[in-house]
């Protein structure tokens, strides 16, 4: 990779970790759709997860004492089960049908909220075994799942802090796993060093300053400006990189 690429991936990672604070979720789903764009998937996911990782463990750690471990435990049990099988699908998949993958998820997050939960008033402890699993599996697969576990995680007896922070604390566990499995299998971590070492500080300061630089905006003229983003980016990766080069 370039230096110009490099510095655009910088100010991806502050950005969308910026948003990640302002709104909660939809960062992530922002940074891997932008790296798609100048990487490969077999590379992009991966480092996403280092990004990703440096972002979660700067939430977690900024609310510590606002975590829902009964929920987190029954989550991270069948976690890494879920990682196992994730990383044996994605590779034996091409890469036109992990983008068409990742742009498809992308726009089921986008349609979550119009979808009211699918009438589901409230996910009971036992189901966040499978969600687990679940989550491990797709994490290898699309890169980012959190829009999905924002809407599932949403209960009564949990407060906005705990969360956001639970939320952050399953991104913790999930990218690490997601790390040690794409190292046992032979990626190269160290080859994209230049990239990691400016999109993860980046992606801290973001986490840090996010709030404090946006609140500023309006945020439903922000909001709608951002979903016409990534739908158009959504749209590209199943369009232009994935149906075109299988039907090619």
């Amino acid at each position: 990779m370039d230096v110009f690429e490099v510095v655009i991936l910088g100010l991806a990672a502050f950005s969308t970790s910026a948003l990640t604070a302002v709104v909660g979720a939809g960062g992530g789903t922002a940074l891997i759709a932008l790296m798609l764009l100048v990487m490969p998937p077999a590379a992009a996911i991966p480092a996403h997860g280092v990004v990703q990782l440096a972002s979660n463990v700067t939430r977690s750690w900024l609310l510590r004492r606002h975590m829902a471990w009964p929920i987190i435990w029954r989550f991270a049990l069948l976690l890494p089960f879920g990682v196992g099988l994730g990383l044996w699908l994605f590779q034996g998949l091409p890469a036109a049908i992990i983008q068409l993958l990742i742009g498809s998820f992308v726009l089921l997050t986008l349609a979550l909220p119009y979808f009211g939960r699918f009438g589901i008033k409230e996910t009971p402890l036992w189901a966040f075994l499978p969600v687990g699993f679940i989550t491990g599996c797709l994490n290898m697969i699309v890169g980012v799942i959190a829009p999905v576990l924002g809407a599932i995680i949403v209960r009564r007896d949990l407060k906005k802090e705990e969360i956001v922070g639970t939320l952050g604390f399953f991104g913790l566990i999930g990218n690490l796993l997601k790390i040690a499995g794409f190292t046992l299998v032979g990626f190269s971590f160290a080859d994209y060093w230049l990239l990691l070492a400016t999109m993860a500080p980046a992606a801290i300061l973001g986490a840090r300053v996010g709030r404090a630089f946006l609140s500023k905006l309006d945020e439903r003229v922000f909001l709608k400006c951002f979903r016409f983003m990534l739908g158009a980016l959504a749209l590209k990766l199943i369009i232009i990189d994935g149906l075109s080069a299988i039907l090619a």
